[in-house]
This record gives C-alpha cells, structure tokens and sequence, in this order.
C-alpha cells in the first residue's frame, strides 16, 4: 500500500522541491495556473461524470462541516495553551489546525487509493471546503466574522464554486458535447501531477531557519487530531466502503497551502504557518501510512 500509493505521491513533490531549490521557479505562476484553470477542471469533470447521489454528496457535505468547525474549536484551546499572550499565533494556529490539504495533496491520495469514486468525492469535499474557506477561514485570519458581505464576494471570486455548479448543470443535460469532454477530460488527467509538483514549488519556498518548536506542535496536533476527529466522526456516522475511506483520508491530511497564503494575506504569522504546512507535509508520509494501514482491513 506504502509503494503504491504514497511513494509516487510524495516522488511528485520532491521533484517540486527539488525543481523549486535547483531552478529557482517561482510558484506563482504555476499556483494561479492551478488555481484557475486545472483544479477547476479536475472538480468539473469529477463531479460531471460522478455516480454520487444526491444522498451522498449530502453526506459528504454533513461530514466535512463537521470535521471544519471540530478542528476550528479544538484550535482555540490549543492556541491558548501553545501561544498564550500572541493572538496572531493563535490565528494561524486555527488555519493551521482547521483546514487541510484536500486538493493539491488529497485528489492524488484518493486517486492513488481508492479510483475514481473516491476522487467524485474529494471533488465535493473541495466545494465545500472553499465556502469554509471563504468565510470561516477569513474570519479567522481577519479576526473576525463582522463583514459578511467580504466573506460572500470571497465565495464568489473563487472558481472552484464555477466548476461545481457547471458540473451540476452538465449532470442534467441529455448530452454533453464530446469535444468539451475530452478537453476538460485532458486537463483533469494533467491535474494530479501538476498539483503534486506544485506542492513541491510553494514548500521549496519556505525557510528551515524559521521552523520552530511551535510549528512542530502545530503540524503534529494538526495530523493526529484532523486523523482522530476523522476517523470518529465516520464511525459516528456510520460511513462505510469507499465513502467512508476516501472522507477519513481527505481528514487526515496535512496542513493546506490556503491556510498559510490566508495567514500570509492578514499578516497573523505567516512564518508560523510556513513552517508547521512544510512540517506536517513531511511528517504525514508516515501518518498517511498509518491511516491506510488502518483503511485497507476495513474496506
């Protein structure tokens, strides 16, 4: 399980890395090219052809909504007991803690692990993880939920809400024009590899010198707490199959990228939040080992 699925995952961003280190690239590029045109086309054409009912992508919804606002009131105690007296610490320890790497990092696992199934629901899971994105996550990183409206035109200047509703639409029309499908069908293919380089650009970019003990506390809490919460809330709910392991995967992994580039925007530590994302990448090689351990007698 270790060889095949996560060793040509973490390959992928160690040529990131090493692109990034050797070459001296600069992500951004790269970032806004995956942001705006290949993971919207990877949740387009997921959710087009996926065989999710209705009933499921509600349970998936229930499932990452809980999982959000658990870690988010996990962190506020963490954060008081890591950061006591620094509430800009604080914050990035509740991006930190609160969202997970479910796209750049998740669609391959799912991928890798489960097939396609599992990748339709990653694709929900990243729907709604941008609408917590948007308004919990800025709350947190502006300090704050007083501006509705700013969390709201969030919402609606990401594409990834784009790429879901057209998807939805796609769903209901009789037919769907074969050449659009084998475009959108090229872009997702070329997703998965792009994204896991791209992994491998934006942590190059994070300086050794700045981790700290408290980023190692925070990647840690992130990956064993997002884990537990995970695997409890599916035994709570009573998930099972490929459901259950693709949403307790999509739990366990580590610190997202938007977590750090939200901390990075409002200004609330975002060497901090550097640091525990390039952490818990690194640490979770063995704790996403753990959790497929776990899966694969239970599937």
């Amino acid at each position: 399980m270790f060889g095949a699925v996560l060793v040509p995952i973490f390959l992928l961003v160690g040529v990131g890395y090493g692109a990034g280190k050797l070459l001296r690239l600069d992500p951004k590029s790269f970032a806004a090219l995956g942001f705006w045109v290949l993971s919207p086309a990877l949740i387009f054409e997921s959710l087009r052809t996926a065989t999710l009912s209705w009933n499921e992508m509600g349970v998936v919804t229930a499932f990452v909504s809980a999982h959000y606002l658990g870690m988010y009131l996990i962190s506020i105690p963490v954060g008081r007991v890591l950061f006591p007296g620094d509430r800009d610490a604080r914050a990035a320890a509740s991006l930190v803690l609160t969202f997970g790497n479910c796209g750049n990092l998740g669609f391959p696992l799912l991928l890798f692990s489960f097939g396609e199934r599992a990748l339709e629901v990653g694709a929900v899971f990243l729907a709604v993880n941008t609408l917590y994105l948007a308004t919990l996550g800025v709350g947190i990183a502006a300090g704050g939920f007083g501006r509705p409206l700013d969390a709201i035109r969030g919402i609606f200047r990401t594409p990834w809400i784009y790429a879901v509703v057209a998807a939805l639409i796609a769903r209901e029309l009789p037919t769907f024009p074969t050449w659009i499908a084998r475009t959108t069908g090229a872009l997702k293919e070329g997703a998965i590899p792009f994204l896991l380089v791209l992994v491998g650009l934006q942590l190059a970019q994070v300086s050794l010198r700045r981790i700290a003990a408290g980023a190692t506390r925070l990647a840690i809490a992130r990956l064993v707490l997002g884990s537990g919460l995970a695997w409890g809330l599916a035994a709570i709910m009573g998930l099972s199959g490929v459901l259950r392991g693709a949403l307790i995967l999509e739990g366990s992994v580590p610190s997202a990228v938007n977590a750090y580039l939200l901390a990075s925007r409002f200004d609330r530590r975002p060497d901090l939040a550097a640091a525990a994302l390039f952490i818990s990448t690194l640490l979770s090689a063995g704790t996403l080992w753990l959790v497929l351990l776990g899966l694969s007698g239970h599937l």
